[in-house]
């Protein structure tokens, strides 16, 4: 059967090695020059365990973490990862956490790190890990030899393609979605925070997390990295960020890392004035009218010839590759 999978983020690219492992003849289309080039890169690259969505649904995330980490090896990277619940605005007790970790079987050891601030309501260390981004799209490309690669250029629907599979991240997506243009700083820290990723949960929520591969931290903030942000069918982009989108990391007046160190540093000490390197800007997608639950599931849905994916965390990536895969099987015709 003949695929066109439109997007080769991490999700897209993913599927299109599965296919392609599974005997179908696949095309990749991506507008940009190379796979992974949008918001596959610019983030946080957390490998998600569950930890992060305590009032969600659990979903699975910590299986679809371990065949993350079965799937691209090389790419996932141990460190010291540790959650905190600030004494104020969270909307979760620390109680109510521990007692998610309980029930869903997620190790944690409580423990403060001298980085964290001794006045936090609960601290402690869990098993997550971080992914090299840049070792997934090696591993990828080499994966990608079977596939034919359209790079730098915009997919237009052909009818000699079985089914399409559209990997956008929300583009061509049939309801309506939140839009959210983010941004990703990276700063360098002082030798103490080497290795330490911490991550403020449902408060006033940021996180810092080592870059692999660099001495330098990604750092974000759930208010002041959100630049714009729309419900629609598309996002709205304000005119002076839309230089700046999936252009890598770009130093630029618009950034407020500032204001997203003044949230750090309410619960993280020896912050200080670290060195600013510069900043990634994406568009990110989520569901609407999901803050009671903050949830970030993966969805497919198929559709007569085209299978569309709404990619949630980096780590559902095998998995929704997997499934869609199976939906194309069903779809060949019989005799």
């Amino acid at each position: 059967m003949r695929v066109a999978v439109v997007g080769a983020g991490l999700f897209g690219a993913t599927t299109a090695v599965e296919l392609a492992r599974k005997g179908h003849e696949v095309d990749l289309f991506d507008r940009h020059s190379d796979i992974m080039h949008g918001a596959s890169m610019a983030n946080c690259a957390r490998l998600h365990m569950g930890y992060h969505y305590p009032r969600s649904p659990y979903n699975g995330m910590a299986t679809q973490a371990a065949e993350f980490a079965e799937r691209f090896p090389d790419a996932v990277v141990p460190g010291r990862h540790f959650y905190v619940i600030p004494k104020q605005g969270s909307l979760t007790s620390p109680e109510q956490f521990l007692n998610f970790c309980t029930l869903h079987g997620l190790p944690y050891r409580t423990w403060r790190p001298p980085v964290v601030r001794s006045d936090v309501a609960l601290c402690g260390q869990v098993p997550e890990s971080l992914i090299d981004l840049n070792a997934v799209r090696t591993q990828l490309h080499g994966e990608l030899r079977g596939v034919r690669l359209h790079l730098g250029r915009r997919f237009c629907d052909a009818p000699d393609f079985d089914i399409t599979v559209l990997a956008t991240y929300g583009q061509g997506w049939p309801e309506s979605l939140r839009y959210e243009v983010c941004e990703v700083a990276l700063i360098r820290l002082g030798v103490h925070f080497a290795g330490h990723s911490v991550v403020c949960i449902d408060g006033p929520f940021g996180c810092i997390d080592p870059l692999p591969g660099t001495d330098m931290h990604l750092l974000y903030d759930v208010v002041n990295s959100v630049h714009a942000a729309n419900v629609g069918r598309a996002p709205e982009i304000p005119e002076h960020l839309l230089s700046l989108l999936d252009c890598g990391v770009v130093r630029t007046a618009h950034t407020r890392v500032q204001a997203m160190l003044q949230t750090a540093r309410g619960f993280l000490r020896g912050v200080g004035m670290p060195e600013y390197c510069g900043s990634m800007f994406t568009v990110r997608v989520v569901l609407p009218d999901v803050e009671a639950t903050d949830e970030r599931p993966t969805l497919i849905r198929p559709g007569e010839r085209v299978i569309r994916i709404l990619s949630g965390k980096l780590g559902a990536a095998p998995a929704a590759a997997r499934e869609v895969a199976a939906m194309v099987r069903e779809a060949v015709p019989v005799g």
